[in-house]
């Protein structure tokens, strides 16, 4: 028997005020997520991203459609989220307590206290030295370490992070990745997150979604959406007749004086070397590049505000 997807939505929507005033932050979303994966949420500002978390995680409730974790409804059944973890936004602790003892007070208000692995948890997300020191004493991004052990605190199956690396350093966004990684290669956890750091999230996820206006308009394998459109450099000569020759098929984004560049796939590359061949043009040189996810992203969000692609 096939085992049911960590999660799921279901034509999952989020209409938020009345009348005039009524704006729909989330539209129809279906989305299967496959366990034992790192699963990317992306979007620009006020896409749904957040509102989608909340309504994974039971804080708010959809205007239509469920949520479903292991093949159970979040909706109908509260207890499909005992082997659910999340960071939602920036992590916020009791700032009188130490690291220690916010954990101590959740694991024992959730019912899973166990000392040990609290300890293992702060030496995980490197805060052992600080464990005992007041919150109100840490870093943003000590207090965003120390929110992943508390989403890691029941030892879920499905963890849910909102912008896990906010607030980090280089080298702490490094460790946070290796860490998210861990956690599904030897954990076999399954890990959905959102981020605006595109570049970690191309390195970090094996798949993606992307959220625009409340809707999905994109998914898939990270290798494969890259994978579907390639920028070609082509060193060639007559240049201008080269220029000729593609433009009217191809989308010339580049070009000077010894080269021109193309948007196109791998597969279009013979086609191209037989139209400039046929054309007596001489070919120096192809250099094939796939896109990153960050113009990926721009591409299909229509979207090339650097403020907005930050989301």
């Amino acid at each position: 028997m096939t085992s049911p997807p960590a999660l799921r939505f279901e034509n999952l929507s989020k209409i938020f005020g009345r009348g005039k005033k009524l704006v729909t932050a989330v539209q129809r979303v279906n989305l299967e997520v496959t366990a034992g994966q790192v699963y990317g949420f992306l979007g620009p500002n006020g896409a749904g991203k957040s509102t989608t978390i909340r309504m994974i995680l039971d804080l708010i409730r959809p205007t239509h459609g469920e949520v479903f974790v292991n093949g159970r409804s979040v909706q109908q059944t509260h207890a499909a989220l005992q082997q659910v973890g999340g960071m939602v936004e920036n992590a916020t602790f009791y700032p009188f307590l130490s690291g220690r003892k916010n954990l101590e007070v959740l694991a024992r208000t959730g019912n899973y206290y166990d000392a040990a692995r609290i300890d293992n948890l702060l030496t995980q997300v490197r805060l052992a030295d600080r464990a005992d020191h007041l919150v109100k004493g840490y870093s943003t991004g000590m207090k965003q370490r120390l929110g992943l052990a508390a989403a890691l605190l029941n030892d879920p199956a499905l963890v849910i992070l909102d912008e896990p690396t906010n607030g980090l350093d280089p080298a702490g966004i490094q460790e946070m990745r290796t860490f998210i990684r861990t956690l599904v290669e030897t954990q076999g956890k399954t890990v959905f997150l959102s981020s605006h750091l595109l570049s970690e999230v191309e390195q970090m996820c094996d798949r993606v979604a992307i959220i625009h206006q409340g809707q999905l308009v994109r998914e898939g394998a990270v290798r494969e959406l890259l994978s579907e459109q390639a920028y070609l450099q082509i060193e060639a000569e007559p240049l201008a007749r080269a220029t000729a020759v593609l433009q009217p098929t191809w989308t010339i984004t580049e070009s000077n004086a010894h080269s021109l560049t193309l948007l196109a796939s791998r597969s279009d590359v013979p086609a191209i070397v037989r139209q400039l061949v046929a054309n007596d043009i001489a070919i120096y040189q192809i250099r094939l590049s796939h896109q990153s996810l960050e113009s990926f992203f721009l591409e299909v969000t229509g979207n090339h505000s650097e403020e907005q692609h930050h989301a």
